[in-house]
């Protein structure tokens, strides 16, 4: 049933969450499922884009997210604060498209976009 995962991910299985719209569109988008086995399409929520241009988009820019984003997902475990291979393989998500996990209480990088070059990005929430 619906909450056959809270156990692991603390929340039901609902269309609500990330993981069950990223399975929907790897197996129903033509190529997504192709360019992220091929490592060349990325998945996050909002504060990975944005942490990703910030840092450089493109051009280097670090493929992140912080524990409380990542947890409302539906692949991260709540226990281990990482992501479930268990659980990727369960929604057909290939690992290496999910942004690293790091803490929401450090500095992350400085930013590289012109207007805030250099000032550091110390959270994420």
């Amino acid at each position: 049933g619906k909450d056959r995962l809270r156990q692991r991910t603390g929340l039901p299985i609902v269309p609500y969450f990330a993981g069950t719209k990223l399975k929907w569109l790897l197996d129903n988008v033509p190529g997504i499922s192709e360019a992220a086995a091929n490592g060349d399409a990325l998945f996050g929520t909002i504060d990975s884009w944005l942490m990703w241009n910030l840092s450089g988009g493109k051009n280097g820019g670090l493929h992140l997210t912080d524990v409380t984003n990542a947890s409302r997902t539906l692949l991260m475990n709540i226990e281990t604060l990482d992501w479930d291979p268990s659980l990727c393989k369960e929604f057909s998500v290939p690992q290496p498209m999910l942004p690293k996990i790091v803490s929401s209480s450090v500095e992350l990088f400085k930013i590289k976009v012109p207007e805030l070059e250099g000032v550091p990005l110390s959270g994420v929430l």
